[in-house]
């Protein structure tokens, strides 16, 4: 890792392969992630803009004015703008010409399961593959049908989450509290297509080319007791070899313990490298469990 850098971003790339963005100047610098060793401290003391995205080009750009910005944005009025993407389109009153063009791609509408009785519906361009869904942290998905536009797909979404027994936002604290529990993929793949015919009976509408997808499979969790993460939700800290990547969550092996981040907690903050072991201040109520 960089020893000076502004985290910006953190995603999965196109070959399915978590990342996270550094900015270090004028530049962004992209590192993987996956058995990283990871010994950064950040300062919390003030949050910067990350930038925006130029969806023309594919490409991240830097804030030109390196702007601060409140705790719950990443972006400022103005990054915002150039970027010009709203995921809830539906619900603004307005819509960019950059989100014009988003809606006008085709999209697919997917189940994400993450635990059982605990299913979202959501919508996601098709050209990102399951980038989505990785990086919501989803176990498994069923993606139901690609739709000429996000209009088209938005429809769907918006009667499928009507339905008792579905969710269209999942708060990253649910999905911490959820990681803990241990994952079955035939259960899940059991309560998927239970979900999706009660789906088809009640909306009148089949999905004949439905697909299941292993989102697991990527996050690197073969031989990772997730029982036994300690829930990291307070700490300016990141540190240990990265074991595994849940969505958001970054799972390191810090000293024996598996420690679990919320990895978007750090974006928009300035890290540093600290040469040699961070002292890590385990919560005392987790301790007790080991």
């Amino acid at each position: 890792m960089p020893d000076d850098f502004l985290l910006t971003y953190a995603s999965f790339n196109a070959d399915n392969q978590p990342f996270i963005d550094c900015q270090i100047g004028d530049e962004i610098k992209r590192r993987e992630l996956f058995g990283q060793d990871l010994s950064l401290e950040f300062d919390f003391s003030t949050k910067y803009c990350t930038g925006w995205v130029d969806f023309e080009n594919h490409s991240s750009q830097i804030c030109p004015d390196s702007a601060t910005v409140d705790g719950k944005y990443e972006n400022c009025l103005k990054c915002r703008d150039r970027t010009g993407f709203n995921p809830a389109f539906y619900n603004a009153d307005s819509v960019s010409a950059q989100q014009e063009k988003i809606n006008q791609n085709p999209h697919f509408v997917y189940l994400a399961y993450f635990a059982p009785g605990v299913i979202k519906v959501g919508i996601s361009q098709e050209e990102r593959g399951i980038r989505r869904l990785l990086e919501q942290g989803a176990r498994l998905a069923l993606k139901l049908e690609t739709f000429s536009s996000a209009l088209i797909a938005r429809q769907y979404e918006a009667k499928i989450a009507r339905l008792d027994g579905i969710v269209e936002t999942m708060p990253i604290h649910k999905k911490l509290e959820l990681i803990k529990q241990p994952f079955d993929r035939a259960t899940g793949e059991e309560k998927l297509r239970q979900k999706l015919l009660e789906i088809e009976q009640k909306i009148g509408v089949s999905f004949p080319k439905s697909e299941l997808i292993p989102c697991e499979d990527y996050f690197h969790t073969a031989g990772v007791d997730l029982t036994r993460v300690v829930l990291m939700k307070d700490q300016n800290q990141l540190a240990g070899r990265v074991r595994s990547i849940i969505g958001p969550i970054l799972i390191a092996d810090y000293d024996g313990q598996l420690l679990a981040y919320n990895v978007k907690k750090f974006i928009g903050y300035q890290a540093q490298t600290v040469d040699g072991a961070i002292d890590i201040e385990i919560p005392s109520t987790q301790l007790a469990l080991f």
